[in-house]
């Protein structure tokens, strides 16, 4: 995102091509054609702040002016491992979950919380296929609940990739691998709007087991 110095620094170096060009083509220049600047950083800056909260998610402006995709809201997440439970010695059952995205055009934060752990997004990048199809690639760090460390799960890292389809996005599909040797698919659907901040609170919207 533009701050406010890039944005005095941009306009500074406008005003001195423009002064420059009105030097050399011989015509005055007064201090009082400088007395807008201020003005003029100011209105600008509000203006980036504004679309970078707000203005980007309008329809009207989708793929022309704003190409990065809403994904802001809270997702149902379907989850897929080949973990092996070392108790049990058996594969694991898929598990639901949920995803809280917070998003500005500039920034992209996320938290996914399954029952016993949750996830936060240490590094993202949203980019646009040849084919218009966006994707999120993400690492993150996983924080199982205290009662589980030392016996079923560490505190570990990872990475997905997810294609994101629909416009707006209706769905998220792909797959992630962890630094522990596991792997798996990840299917985010159902979004809504309210950002839920634990599994019980998407258990509760999105019905399934807490």
């Amino acid at each position: 995102m533009l701050t406010r110095v890039h944005i005095t620094t941009l306009l500074l170096l406008a005003v001195i091509v423009w002064a420059v060009s009105l030097w050399l083509s011989g015509l005055p220049i007064t201090w009082a054609d400088a007395k807008p600047f201020t003005i003029t950083v100011s209105a600008l800056s509000a203006m980036v702040l504004i679309f970078d909260r707000w203005l980007w998610k309008w329809r009207f402006l989708r793929g022309w002016f704003a190409v990065c995709p809403n994904l802001q809201g809270s997702w149902q997440v379907l989850l897929k491992s080949d973990w092996i439970d070392p108790t049990t010695k058996t594969q694991i059952a898929p598990i639901y979950c949920v995803m809280t995205i917070r998003q500005t055009y500039s920034q992209l934060s996320g938290r996914l919380f399954t029952k016993e752990s949750s996830s936060y997004l240490i590094a993202h990048k949203i980019e646009k296929q040849n084919d218009g199809v966006f994707q999120l690639f993400a690492t993150y760090q996983n924080t199982p609940d205290i009662s589980i460390r030392g016996k079923r799960s560490e505190i570990h890292y990872g990475a997905f990739v997810l294609e994101v389809r629909g416009d707006p996005p209706t769905s998220m599909v792909g797959h992630y691998w962890t630094d522990r040797g596991t792997k798996g698919s990840m299917e985010l659907t159902d979004r809504i709007d309210e950002l839920l901040n634990s599994h019980q609170d998407g258990a509760k919207h999105f019905n399934f087991s807490s």
